[in-house]
């Protein structure tokens, strides 16, 4: 199924109206364009329906709403994926002498087990995912490094993601929420991927 047929949260709608809230506040939209778009917003069953009404608002990294699957790529520079945004299975992010940040906490995951393609060259990737999520770290790496803290899920049938691709001379890591433990005790030291 395409992104944009998926169905519409509430939590998807109210990031599109902060944005329209704020818009207003600063002199962007006037009261009647608020209304308007509001109501877009409030009748969208779809998130399809949801990037168009703040495309105008605010600069495309930056929508509430992302339905795009580009990679992601930090050439020379430190890059930024974050917010809510739909994951396509095999996304691609690479780091070629810069840094990527990848914030997958509030991302939307289509599949149980999504497969995320990394690779690192003289750079740097970090991935934060939420909690619960179970990292399986493949691929390879020479003269650099991938790692994980994240452990491996209780739940029966956990959301599985899989970090493949290559580093060189890089570091691709993966942070997951440290899980809280009784007065701070018995906190576990980060586990090195498979490929390390």
């Amino acid at each position: 199924m395409s992104p944009a047929r998926l169905r519409a949260s509430d939590a998807d709608r109210e990031r599109v109206l902060k944005v329209l809230r704020e818009a207003t506040a600063d002199g962007r939209l006037d009261l009647e364009e608020f209304e308007e778009r509001s109501a877009l917003v409030q009748e969208a069953r779809t998130l399809g329906e949801l990037p168009g009404v703040t495309a105008d608002l605010v600069p495309a990294d930056q929508q509430p709403i992302r339905l795009d699957s580009q990679p992601v790529i930090g050439l020379f520079g430190r890059v930024a994926r974050r917010g809510r945004w739909v994951a396509m299975p095999g996304e691609l992010v690479a780091a070629f002498a810069g840094r990527v940040d990848v914030d997958m906490r509030e991302a939307l995951l289509l599949r149980n087990h999504h497969r995320i393609v990394v690779h690192a060259f003289l750079g740097r990737v970090e991935i934060d995912v939420p909690e619960g999520v179970e990292v399986r770290m493949t691929g390879w790496s020479f003269l650099g490094r991938r790692s994980t803290n994240a452990q491996r899920s209780e739940l029966p049938s956990p959301p599985v993601m899989e970090v493949d691709g290559f580093s060189v001379f890089g570091v691709v890591r993966v942070r997951a929420p440290r899980r809280r433990r009784f007065l701070g005790l018995g906190r576990r030291r980060p586990q090195r991927g498979i490929s390390s």
